[in-house]
């Protein structure tokens, strides 16, 4: 089952990399004013009239699950799942994964200004987490700040992982989660650049590749594509979303962190990721910053974190479903 929102497409990676059909449920997204900056109040509204969609996806949810009756259900951050597990769910014990589960540790970046979104943040997260388990994903190893959560490295796709990014053709790889961007990212071009810019981004109806001029060529989203073009990249630029990010610290890759306006919790993906030395966070792009960044050291120690993902998650997995079978024989009892 997988959350769909209508302003979002998912990957070309996505299906195929299951070998079963995949349940589309209508969930909660984000609604964006310009193709730019986030929209809170669409977004409420949004989340409001279409509650009764919501609701037939938990039905939809709650057949599939009486239906598999699976031993484990993950959750990657949907809200679906969070309110389903606090309607009383049907038992199955919840692994919820996402790097937002680090917002609690004292490790992780703090915004002083902005608190009323962070606590909105907090909110939603802690309602999506309504789980046997939370896997705080993180750039970093950490210590777990309770109980119910353990910390593990970015989940990266098998074809990522084989890849070796040694090789530097010279461009610079754009990843921009909104095409609203664009405009911005070209005058910079115009007046600064002296790399060829490659620009992946969603935009209905344009061509799969195309020329926009100085150096500037924009590409339809396709995710082999994307991290070919990355493996040769002299550096990296998106909006800061956690996998974008992840892949280029481990490809070695210098990046240029660029928040969506509006989207704190890419803000403090950002800010992590420059703490963690590993990149810039910048409220716009200014690509020159990326000029004298290093991240050699940094990508060794998130290389060697990375590489125990398999055993964190598989210790992970024995922790929930153990605990799951410990409550199960003492109801019994």
């Amino acid at each position: 089952m997988a959350g769909a929102h209508p302003n979002r497409s998912w990957p070309d990676f996505f299906e195929r990399g299951f070998d079963v059909p995949v349940t589309p449920l209508r969930s909660p997204g984000f609604v964006y004013r310009g193709q730019r900056r986030v929209n809170l109040p669409a977004t409420l509204w949004q989340l409001v009239s279409r509650m009764g969609s919501y609701r037939a996806s938990l039905r939809r949810m709650d057949a599939v699950l009486q239906e598999t009756q699976p031993d484990l259900l993950v959750n990657f951050l949907e809200p679906l799942v969070g309110w389903h597990h606090r309607r009383g769910g049907i038992g199955v014990p919840v692994l919820a994964v996402g790097h937002q589960y680090m917002l609690p540790h004292p490790q992780y970046p703090r915004l002083s200004t902005k608190r009323p979104a962070q606590w909105g943040l907090r909110r939603f997260v802690s309602a999506t987490g309504k789980a046997s388990l939370r896997y705080a994903l993180s750039f970093y190893d950490a210590t777990p700040v309770d109980d119910r959560t353990v910390v593990g490295p970015p989940l990266l796709r098998d074809d990522l992982l084989q890849m070796d990014g040694r090789a530097n053709h010279g461009h610079v790889l754009v990843y921009l989660l909104n095409a609203g961007y664009l405009p911005e990212l070209m005058a910079w071009q115009l007046r600064f650049g002296a790399s060829a810019l490659h620009v992946f981004c969603e935009r209905p109806g344009a061509p799969e590749e195309e020329s926009l001029g100085n150096g500037v060529r924009v590409h339809r989203l396709h995710a082999a594509k994307f991290l070919r073009m990355m493996s040769t990249a002299r550096a990296v630029v998106c909006s800061a979303g956690f996998e974008s990010l992840s892949e280029a610290a481990w490809l070695g890759k210098p990046a240029l962190a660029v928040p969506v306006e509006g989207h704190i919790e890419q803000m403090l993906n950002a800010l992590d990721l420059e703490r963690a030395g590993l990149g810039r966070a910048s409220d716009r792009f200014d690509l020159s910053r990326l000029d004298d960044l290093n991240v050699g050291v940094a990508h060794d120690r998130f290389q060697c974190w990375v590489r125990q993902s398999d055993d964190r998650l598989d210790q992970a997995f024995s922790r929930v479903l153990a605990a799951a079978n410990a409550g199960m024989m003492t109801s019994r009892a």
